[in-house]
C-alpha cells in the first residue's frame, strides 16, 4: 500500500505534466490564432482577441480538429482560399516553436 508521501508526489507529477500539457496547447493555439488573424486581415489588437478565441475553442476540445474547423469556417466566411491543410501545416508549425520554447525554458 503506497504511503501518504508516494501518493502525493503521484499527484504533484500528474499535475505538472497536465500544466505542461495546458501550456503547450496554449501557446499552440494562440500562435496559429496570431497567424489566422493576420491572414484574415484583421488590425494587431483583434489579432490578439481573435487567437484568444482560437485558444478557447482549444481548451474545449484539445485535440486540433476544433481549432482547424474554426478558423477554416472562418476563412471560408471571408472568402480567403486557405484550406484545412494549410491550416495544418501551420498548426505543425506552431507545435515545434512551442515544443522549443518549452524546451528551453
Amino acid at each position: 500500500m503506497p504511503n501518504a508521501e508516494q501518493e502525493a508526489n503521484r499527484a504533484l507529477t500528474f499535475r505538472f505534466e497536465n500544466d505542461v500539457v495546458d501550456r503547450f496547447i496554449g501557446g499552440r493555439d494562440m500562435l496559429v490564432g496570431l497567424w489566422a488573424g493576420e491572414k484574415l486581415g484583421l488590425p494587431q489588437e483583434n489579432c490578439t482577441i481573435y487567437a484568444l478565441e482560437v485558444m478557447a475553442a482549444g481548451m474545449m476540445d484539445p485535440e486540433p480538429d476544433g481549432i482547424v474547423d474554426k478558423i477554416a469556417h472562418d476563412f471560408t466566411k471571408r472568402g480567403i482560399p486557405i484550406g484545412r491543410g494549410q491550416i495544418l501545416v501551420q498548426l505543425n508549425k506552431s507545435n515545434r516553436l512551442v515544443a522549443e520554447r518549452i524546451v528551453a525554458s
